[in-house]
């Protein structure tokens, strides 16, 4: 997808390629027509490998190797990427309510939390004193920022704080997520995610893909994603903070 090469894991190459496309609807219908019939291939195949490790587990009768969980993880981990691929380029309906990011921070807050505190990173919520109201979709938007936050648990090293902040701004709501080693200061600079930035994303989980499935959705929305990485990563995505009246309903 990408004419430059990539020297960092497969998934992160891939990851950077989608941020260059899912953020304009025609390249994403592009995209569903190239990879939905690979993908469906690339399931049954999986679906067959699944059927094997469940016979092989069902007849090992407590004979199974040492290195049985490594397979079965990676196993999942193939699985989990095919997801996210799908979860990136299948159609996407977008169902705003009129909320306040605030409720959407607090009930995703604690999840995060246990993700984050399991591998001695922490996480923390840093909003305005006044509520800030949109019109948002929370099941799409709540899953793709779920899909950041597990990413970043699993990516980050100890002693990394997340700070996640939001404001209303010029008509537009303006969700960021800025990492630093503890302790650190100072601005991070920024750049687009869109065609022809250069950024790679860090860490070497196949979640990685979190950051194009949070980008798809924010374009739904309206918006974009502005991704950076100086001192640490740097994520803001922006959105129309109102759609017409007669476009979304009251939550």
């Amino acid at each position: 997808m990408s004419p430059r090469p990539h020297d960092g894991p497969a998934d992160e190459g891939l990851s950077a390629a989608l941020l260059r496309l899912v953020q304009d609807r025609r390249k994403v219908d592009a995209l569903r027509s190239q990879l939905s019939g690979f993908c469906h291939r690339c399931r049954n195949s999986l679906n067959g490998i699944k059927l094997s490790l469940y016979l092989f587990r069902r007849e090992a009768r407590g004979g199974i190797p040492a290195s049985w969980p490594e397979l079965e993880a990676t196993y999942q981990q193939i699985e989990g990427l095919f997801d996210s691929l799908q979860a990136i380029y299948r159609p996407m309906a977008i169902a705003r309510v009129r909320l306040d990011v605030e409720s959407l921070m607090a009930d995703h807050l604690p999840k995060w939390r246990s993700w984050f505190e399991s591998r001695g990173l922490s996480i923390r919520l840093e909003g305005p004193e006044e509520p800030v109201p949109g019109d948002l979709d929370p099941v799409q938007l709540g899953a793709g920022l779920d899909a950041l936050a597990r990413w970043r648990a699993e990516a980050g090293s100890p002693g990394t704080v997340a700070r996640v902040c939001w404001a209303a701004c010029d008509g537009a709501i303006e969700v960021s997520w800025d990492e630093s080693a503890s302790g650190s200061s100072g601005a991070v600079a920024r750049e687009s995610a869109g065609p022809g930035g250069d950024w790679q994303p860090a860490g070497r989980s196949v979640d990685a893909l979190a950051l194009p499935i949070l980008a798809r959705v924010v374009a739904e929305h309206g918006g974009r994603l502005q991704i950076g990485r100086v001192r640490g990563l740097s994520i803001r995505a922006r959105w129309p903070q109102f759609e017409p009246a007669d476009a979304c309903r009251q939550a």
